[in-house]
């Protein structure tokens, strides 16, 4: 039985670089892609100009890692997002729906990983104004001790 003729075929090999069958164009490689800050850059490298897929793979495989050494990842962690709408990193106004009945309040998260800590300030009990200004507060307490080295005691 004769294979179906497929227009394209594209699966990722690693992240950032994904093999490319082009059956229709004759066209066989790895198209490695790195989006940093805003900009992307791509390149394409063929089976048949590197000498075969695995060479092709390779090459990739190495540019890849060059791009990566060249733009590294910058971490969010501690900007202030687009999405930000208190006007501080790590407080949110959010709501929760327990038994029918929706629940509005500020919270300030901070840490990461199974590090992970919030604290939520409900409207109901202080108010919009009030609610935010703790949560900021709680917020801010946990950067002033994050920063500050631990006391070692001594013995």
């Amino acid at each position: 039985m004769k294979a179906a003729n497929v227009l394209l075929k594209s699966e990722i090999v690693t992240v950032g670089i994904s093999r490319i069958d082009q059956f229709e164009k004759n066209n066989f490689g790895y198209y490695v892609r790195l989006k940093r800050q805003g900009k992307q850059v791509a390149k394409f490298f063929s089976d048949s100009k590197y000498g075969g897929q695995n060479k092709a793979q390779q090459a990739a495989q190495t540019y890849y890692q060059e791009l990566l050494e060249q733009f590294p990842a910058v971490s969010q962690a501690g900007r202030k997002t687009v999405r930000n709408t208190s006007g501080y990193v790590g407080v949110s106004k959010t709501s929760s729906l327990r038994k029918g009945h929706e629940y509005e309040y500020w919270q300030a998260c901070w840490g990461s990983g199974a590090d992970r800590k919030s604290v939520k300030f409900s409207i109901q009990k202080y108010g919009t104004i009030r609610a935010k200004q703790l949560a900021i507060q709680a917020r801010r307490s946990w950067e002033q001790e994050a920063v500050q080295p631990a006391s070692v005691s001594q013995g």
